[in-house]
């Protein structure tokens, strides 16, 4: 297993600690069994996700990964929900999120001494569609913006829960007009999140936003962007800081 640096675990227990995610994320946590997990999105009011999370159901706890620098913000945002309800949660110091083959994601006894991360993770997670966010693209995207729809992350038949209304509205009224475009090339670049793109499909051009990029373990850059929904034609290359660069689109 590959332990996964950027990412921190929390771990929430008590008699309605299912119940409590169940009411704040957008997948539906009370069809976990004992040991498996989903993808969830935390959202805002309107809609926007907070951070993605990975939980898992251990017994009568639940096991939260999320971004590290996103996850105590997400935990004291929580807090101002819980009421009286029966639930009880903090970081989970002790363990470490680890990565393994699919990628899929496992929690463990954080170990003595990091090991360096495999170089080759973060560029898999994003071919995958998998981007964690950070505080550059937190609260910037809608779900299906992300694609997290498809990383069964979002559950369009369970109950309500914060920014529900607006998730679905987008999908039933076909109303997402930005959709992830993750890109690879043979160059070894560094864009930011937050940056912008310029894309090159056939003779047209598209404005794309950058929500994470990471060296590819061709020596090259694996960039996950979000841009105008269609067409369906790849693009082949992509403005960034003044120079032109050929890339194929995953």
């Amino acid at each position: 297993m590959n332990r996964i640096p950027y990412l921190s675990a929390a771990r929430f227990s008590g008699a309605e600690a299912g119940a409590f995610l169940q009411a704040q994320l957008t997948a539906d946590i009370g069809a976990l069994d004992d040991g498996s997990a989903t993808f969830a999105c935390y959202c805002t009011p309107k809609g926007q996700v907070l951070g993605l999370l990975r939980v898992q159901r251990s017994g009568d706890d639940y096991l939260v990964a999320a971004e590290a620098r996103l996850l105590p913000g997400i935990l004291r945002r929580l807090r101002m929900f819980v009421f009286r309800t029966r639930v009880e949660f903090d970081p989970a110091e002790e363990l470490a999120v680890f990565g393994t083959a699919g990628p899929d994601y496992g929690f463990a006894p954080r170990p003595d001494e990091d090991s360096a991360p495999d170089p080759a993770w973060k560029p898999a997670e994003l071919r995958a569609g998998i981007t964690w966010l950070g505080p550059e693209s937190s609260e910037k995207y809608i779900p299906q913006m992300l694609g997290f729809d498809t990383l069964g992350a979002v559950s369009f038949s369970k109950g309500c829960y914060p920014g529900q209304e607006i998730v679905a509205r987008a999908r039933y009224l076909g109303s997402v007009k930005r959709k992830p475009l993750v890109l690879e090339t043979d160059d070894a670049i560094d864009p930011q999140p937050g940056e912008k793109l310029r894309l090159q499909r056939g003779d047209a051009h598209y404005d794309a936003v950058v929500v994470d990029a990471a060296p590819s373990d061709a020596a090259g850059t694996v960039v996950f962007t979000v841009t105008r929904a269609g067409p369906e034609e790849p693009a082949h290359a992509f403005e960034w800081a003044g120079a032109t660069y050929r890339c194929a689109t995953i």
